[in-house]
This record gives structure tokens, C-alpha cells and sequence, in this order.
């Protein structure tokens, strides 16, 4: 699939802008004063036998708060990957060592433990953070202590008005973005559903610059937006964005609500009995979200990311043999915990490519590198912008399903999507 340079717009509102420039100098600020953080949370894997100290790295994980659904998979898929790696002898005759931190679903709370992670822990480097907002907290406090963040979540893209949260060289991305996760299937949706499109998000930057993403390409095929909406966080009641809705008369509606707000979104939405006159299109509720959903709110969706528990690889049906014999046969993994997964091998192959462990020696070693046994199938770091290459897949919600395993039919596919470059200064340095 063509993925040509496309033009880019300022695209957060004033508000938001502002909000975000707050967050920027505020983290700024925490990581020059290096405050104390709050209630830390260590736990390590094992780390004798070897021929040096542990490697040691921090993760941050959405264990509490509004996205604790995403953040078992998110932390377990990390750990996974490290015990099978220190199972095969560490790296460089050393074993990984985790230290958790806890993000809370709080930016803020991000700044204290990637502060305390680096500062009081010295890890080697981190991995994890979930939303762009929290990445973007994290990014100012990386750039100042030159340490490497492995993201693994789907996310908005890299737009340098952003920089420290993006066009960072200590930053790498194992999760789609929209030219990954939403380009290769619109035509398809606009032409099997129609090209009038409602867009529903969570108010933040992932929501916003997924959207005007898909705008460019919804555009380009002939398709318009006729309404467009951002709830704030913790929102209970829809009944005003469902009125809106039935108003415009969209052919799909296009969601990027995330956490907490999906489901009650999508509960109300399914009460007022309005799933049987849209068609429903979500870049967010992978497995742990539509199981939450249940199978009535839930069937008729389409869902679209880079990894599902369903797909038919080589690599995956492997890899989920291991993660139900770890972690019990109803575990549910998804896209993220496959990012933290893949994240957490990459690196051990970059270090042990470079036969070092500091910040850059990490980064030369994982550009352009290959992972083979991605779950997903292989996988490659983009050298120049540090966007993972990646599968796409078009999934649609089974009516009546049971669990993960007839949860999702496949509706189509493409291998080795090729994202747009980031809208960066190129080669990132």
C-alpha cells in the first residue's frame, strides 16, 4: 500500500496547546529539581548467576487509575520477555533486573517515577508509559537524563511541535500509528459502509492527531466528516454526543475514546439501541476492552491494530502458548503488552549487539533492527525516525462470541505496513 507525504497542520486547540506546554515545563522543572516520588513499587527478576551487577530497567505501567484495563497486559508482557530472556542467560552474561513504577494514570505521576526510576533506582534505561500524554510527560525528563524510553503504545505519530514527547533520539516506537492502524482499511470501510464519518475521542493528543491523520486520507477517497467531538476524561453521560450523532446521520462513527469513557460511551450507545443504524469503527478496544464490553455491546464492531489474540501466525500461536502456561489459560494480552513484549527483546538484542549498556550503544543498536519472532511476525526499527514497521489488521466483533478465541473475524490484513515519516528533523539526533 502507497503511503505518500502528506501535509501537516497545527492540530491541538488553544486550550490544549496550552495545557500540553504546562505539562512540558512542569516536567522540565520536576526532573532538574528531581522531586520525591511517590509510594515507589520495586520488583526484580533474579539477578544472580551472572558475570556482572543486573541490567536494570524501569518500567512504568498504568497499574491504577482511569487506564488500570490496559496495564496487566502492558506490565506482563514486559516481564514475560524478561524471564525468557535471563531463562537464556541474560545479556552479556548479565540478567535483566525490573523495577515497576506505577503511573497512576496521572502525567504528573509519570514525571515522579521516571525521576525516581533514573535518579534514585539508576536503571539503565525505561520502558512503558501508556497514553501520549504520559509519554509526553516522560519526554523532557529522558532528553535531560539521556536516557532511552522504549513506547509501546498505538499512538498519534511524531510531530516535532511536541518534541521532547516525540522527535526525541532517546525514544523508540514498538506501537501503529494512523498510517499503520487506520489508512489501509478506509477504503474498504468507505466502501462497504459509506463515506460520511462522526468522530468521536478522549480530549487529548493521540484522539486529535489520529483524527486529523484520517481526515488527510478520508479526504483523498472522497469522504467527509460530519461531526466531530472530544470528552473530557471521566465523562459519565452521553445522551447530548448521542442526540449529535443521530443528527448528523453519519455512515460510521469513528472512536477514539479510551479507558473508562469507551465503556460508558458505548453501554449508552448500545441502549439507545443506535448500533443497529451506525456502523461503529474503533482504533482503541482491543481484547481486554471488548471483553469488558461484553459480547452484546460489543458484536458488529470493527476494531483495527497491529496485533490480535486471534491471528493466524506462526509466531503468535508460540507465543500465546507461553503466555497462558505463565499466566493462566483466561490471561488476555493485546496489542501493548506485544509492544512491551517485543520492546523488552529488541533492546536485549541491541545491547548484546553492541556488547554495551549505556544509552548509545542502545540506540544505534536497535535501528533498523529486525525482531523474527515478533508475535505478530517480524517485526523492524526504522533507523531514521524510530517507528516500528508492523502488520495492520481489520477486525470485526463476532455476534454471540465467548472469549478471545471467537471474539474477532478477520475482515483483511496487510504485512509490513510502512509508516509515514515522522514529522520530524530526519535522521532524529
Amino acid at each position: 500500500m502507497s503511503n505518500s507525504q502528506q501535509p501537516w497542520n497545527s492540530l491541538i486547540s488553544r486550550r490544549s496547546a496550552l495545557r500540553y506546554a504546562l505539562l512540558a515545563s512542569a516536567t522540565a522543572a520536576t526532573a532538574a529539581s528531581c522531586s520525591k516520588p511517590n509510594e515507589p513499587n520495586t520488583s526484580s527478576s533474579p539477578s544472580t548467576g551472572s558475570d556482572g551487577p543486573p541490567i536494570k530497567i524501569g518500567v512504568i505501567s498504568p497499574l491504577t487509575g482511569a487506564w488500570t484495563v490496559y496495564g496487566k497486559a502492558h506490565l506482563s508482557g514486559f516481564k514475560m520477555a524478561v524471564d525468557e530472556i535471563n531463562a537464556a542467560g541474560g545479556v552479556l552474561g548479565r540478567k535483566l533486573e525490573v523495577v515497576e513504577g506505577d503511573s497512576k494514570t496521572e502525567p504528573r505521576i509519570v514525571v515522579e517515577q521516571a525521576n525516581r526510576l533514573i535518579r534514585q533506582d539508576n536503571v539503565d534505561f525505561l520502558a512503558g508509559t501508556f497514553s501520549s500524554a504520559e509519554r509526553n510527560a516522560a519526554g523532557p525528563v529522558v532528553a535531560s537524563a539521556n536516557k532511552i524510553l522504549l513506547y509501546p503504545t498505538w499512538y498519534e505519530g511524531q510531530e516535532k511541535e511536541y518534541y521532547p514527547g516525540v522527535c526525541n533520539k532517546n525514544m523508540f516506537m514498538f506501537g501503529p500509528e494512523p498510517t499503520q492502524q487506520v489508512w489501509p482499511h478506509l477504503e474498504y470501510m468507505i466502501t462497504t459502509f459509506g463515506k460520511k464519518f462522526f468522530m468521536i475521542g478522549s480530549d487529548y493528543a493521540w484522539p486529535r492527531v489520529t483524527n486529523q491523520v484520517t481526515k488527510q486520507k478520508l479526504k483523498e477517497l472522497g469522504g467527509s466528516v460530519v461531526g466531530e467531538v472530544y470528552i473530557p476524561f471521566n465523562t459519565p453521560q452521553y445522551e447530548s454526543v448521542l442526540r449529535d450523532i443521530r443528527a448528523a446521520k453519519p455512515d460510521i462513527v469513528f472512536h477514539s475514546l479510551t479507558g473508562s469513557d469507551t465503556v460508558n460511551f458505548r453501554k449508552q450507545m448500545h441502549a439507545a439501541g443506535m448500533n443497529k443504524d451506525v456502523v461503529l469503527w474503533t482504533v482503541d478496544d482491543e481484547e481486554v476492552v471488548t471483553s469488558g464490553l461484553g459480547p452484546e455491546v460489543s458484536a458488529g464492531t470493527y476494531v483495527s491494530f497491529d496485533y490480535f489474540m486471534t491471528i493466524k501466525e506462526p509466531n503468535n500461536k508460540a507465543f500465546l502458548e507461553k503466555f497462558r502456561a505463565k499466566f493462566g489459560q483466561a490471561a488476555l494480552m493485546n496489542t501493548v503488552g506485544v509492544g512491551m513484549y517485543n520492546a523488552a527483546h529488541m533492546v536485549a538484542k541491541a545491547i548484546q549487539k553492541s556488547g554495551a549498556v549505556n544509552t548509545d550503544a542502545i540506540r544505534e543498536g536497535l535501528k533498523g533492527m529486525t525482531f523474527d519472532d515478533a508475535p505478530q511476525g517480524k517485526v523492524t526499527m526504522r533507523a531514521d525516525d524510530h517507528q516500528l514497521v508492523l502488520p495492520s489488521y481489520l477486525m470485526k466483533v463476532r455476534a454471540g462470541w465467548t472469549s478471545v478465541n471467537d471474539m474477532f473475524e478477520e475482515v483483511q490484513s496487510f504485512q509490513a505496513v510502512e509508516p509515514q515519516p515522522a514529522r520530524c528533523k530526519l535522521p532524529l539526533a
